[in-house]
């Protein structure tokens, strides 16, 4: 019987395809369904009413003690500290407040708009992730192919939110862990600058995964290393813990307000 061959050429377009092939065989929901998976599942996280994380903050090699609020569904506190003096930023569901000691400040700032939700630690008030239910949010996604990050082959996902910004998730191919997201800078300082935040060392917590490791970059340069210590999950937090409470005032003086430049 004569044995069938294949013709190299043939062999090589087989090779040439196969991985566009795999790419559209993928899907971005697919993507999204093995990451929330990997972070838990959608049942665990629906469990979470708080999440109270410390660790340290290193900006430009000075580290800073940090500790981190977040309830159900958006609210939000970060507080640094360092020698007597602090920096704090919170968002109470409604508006958001900062007060920086370290810069002479004696009274909090009402922050209203975009500056409310853009926090200088680049986090993300609202405690669910925001691929779980992300149609019913408003959200859009879209395959957009391959890439790599730290030599581990990524799906890259597009994520254009309701408020229309966009955001670019790089999911590890075999674990599906956020590895790295593309998005513009929250914090007021950085005029808009691109970012690009890298998320590391996911750890188990009560059934649920969270990186404990996540550092800022922009133009290759580190903006910031996040390392968290410790994660604690359905804690009491008073709401009282993220609202604004401006200071006793003389009559006619007017508290401070900033709005997020358009």
């Amino acid at each position: 019987m004569k044995q069938s061959t294949i013709h190299p050429k043939t062999f090589l377009l087989v090779l040439l395809f196969f991985p566009s092939f795999l790419i559209r065989a993928q899907t971005a929901d697919g993507v999204i369904k093995k990451y929330i998976g990997f972070i838990g599942g959608e049942k665990q996280w629906k469990r979470i009413t708080t999440v109270v994380t410390s660790g340290e903050y290193n900006y430009g090699g000075v580290v800073f003690p940090f500790k981190t609020y977040n309830k159900a569904p958006n609210l939000y506190k970060f507080v640094v500290t360092f020698k007597g003096k602090y920096y704090a930023q919170a968002f109470d569901g409604r508006s958001g407040w900062k007060i920086d000691v370290f810069n002479g400040d004696s009274t909090p700032t009402l922050l209203t708009g975009k500056a409310a939700l853009a926090m200088s630690n680049e986090a993300i008030a609202e405690l669910e992730d925001v691929f779980i239910n992300y149609k019913k949010k408003g959200h859009t996604v879209s395959l957009e192919g391959e890439d790599t990050v730290h030599g581990q082959l990524c799906w890259v996902i597009k994520l254009v939110l309701k408020t229309g910004e966009t955001e670019t998730y790089y999911f590890n191919q075999k674990t599906y862990e956020i590895m790295m997201k593309k998005t513009v800078s929250g914090n007021s300082e950085m005029g808009g600058a691109a970012v690009d935040i890298y998320y590391n060392d996911y750890r188990n917590v009560n059934k649920i995964k969270i990186p404990f490791k996540t550092v800022v970059r922009t133009k290759d340069q580190t903006l910031l290393s996040v390392t968290m210590n410790i994660a604690e999950l359905n804690t009491a937090v008073a709401d009282t813990e993220f609202q604004f409470h401006p200071p006793a005032t003389r009559t006619g003086l007017k508290r401070k307000v900033y709005r997020h430049p358009k």
